[in-house]
């Protein structure tokens, strides 16, 4: 195994605490509450580049851990990945379902459709079941899983040519437009393919181009801080200007991705792995890094049938809900989560 598999980086584990925390306050945030200011409600509405920042820093770590194995072990490869994001998903997702079940004491066809997307992860291909089958935010996990099957091959591509690392998402984003303009048919009552998630490769391709460069350009010296501070302040004026209020078309959405991903995420992520700054070493901490590990199951949560519990039998009050579902997260990741996964690596990577 390739040595840089190993390497742990806790800032970027820390940050991924704080994406996490941005979703939960985009989606309990209350726009509708008329003693918030209008800039305020806008600059939270944009919260939901947390998703973003998880696209690239995925994109980054795969392809750090894994480009310079010569040989790669495709099993071992998949079983790890799988580890790593099915098992709480599936725990979560069997939830959704029993918690339907209970409360409706009903079960028909389209919750079995519903079940069926949620369990494979691909409801985010279908448009009608993008937000509603079973974990709601779960629809990222359907990019998670393509990007997991398909680096690898982007990996041959690009140890070919350098070139491959431009061309490859600008293919791939070209193909889910065709496919959207194809599937936009009557027939197609699902919505098959009818929304083009192939806008967020972008997003993953910005977090290879990243892992290449620190390969490459390992002693890259800059003043102290640059990168971090220059990255959060491109993402804060990102935040600021709303872009999404001036439209979401696909052409707009890919070129708002990109920009975001190259000229903010980015830069903050080489911060942090390179850079000793007050902001690295809060999100180094142990409490940061902890909340990091445990954001996946944190994420898988926060929203959903959990805190509809929480808010019925135990408080209605946000941040009581916020410090119940991290607790939660806390526990679910140590004693469930972790041994799940190094139990499926051992029996099954080998």
């Amino acid at each position: 195994m390739n040595s840089s598999s190993k390497v742990f980086m806790p800032a970027l584990t820390g940050f991924r605490a704080i994406a996490a925390g941005m979703i939960f306050v985009l989606h309990f945030f209350p726009f509708s509450n008329p003693a918030f200011p209008d800039f305020i409600k806008n600059f939270i509405r944009e919260w939901h580049i947390g998703v973003d920042m998880f696209f690239v820093l995925s994109g980054f770590l795969i392809t750090y851990r894994y480009f310079d194995q010569h040989q790669l072990n495709f099993r071992k490869y998949i079983v790890n990945r799988f580890s790593r994001i099915y098992p709480m998903y599936f725990i979560i997702t069997a939830g959704v379902f029993v918690d339907f079940y209970i409360r409706n004491q009903l079960w028909n066809t389209e919750k079995t459709v519903e079940a069926i997307l949620s369990f494979t992860m691909t409801k985010a291909l279908f448009t009608e079941y993008f937000f509603t089958a079973g974990i709601s935010q779960g629809w990222t996990l359907t990019l998670e899983e393509l990007f997991y099957i398909t680096a690898p091959f982007y990996f041959i591509l690009i140890k070919r040519n350098r070139l491959w690392l431009y061309l490859l998402p600008l293919i791939i984003f070209i193909f889910g437009l065709l496919l959207k303009n194809t599937a936009n048919v009557a027939a197609n009552s699902w919505g098959f393919m009818q929304t083009n998630i192939a806008v967020y490769i972008f997003e993953f391709f910005a977090g290879i181009a990243l892992a290449l460069l620190l390969k490459k350009h390992k002693k890259l010296m800059l003043p102290n801080g640059f990168a971090t501070y220059f990255g959060i302040g491109f993402i804060l004026l990102y935040l600021i200007m709303n872009p999404w209020a001036h439209g979401s078309h696909d052409l707009l959405r890919a070129t708002q991705v990109l920009v975001l991903s190259v000229l903010g995420i980015a830069p903050l992520l080489w911060g942090l792995i390179h850079e000793r700054t007050l902001v690295s070493r809060f999100l180094s901490t142990d409490t940061m890094t902890l909340l990091g590990k445990s954001s996946y199951v944190f994420y898988l949560i926060h929203k959903g049938f959990i805190p509809i519990l929480i808010y019925d039998y135990i408080a209605e009050n946000v941040a009581v809900i916020f410090v119940i579902i991290t607790a939660l997260s806390v526990l679910m990741f140590k004693y469930i989560e972790e041994p799940l996964n190094h139990f499926i690596r051992k029996r099954y990577a080998k």
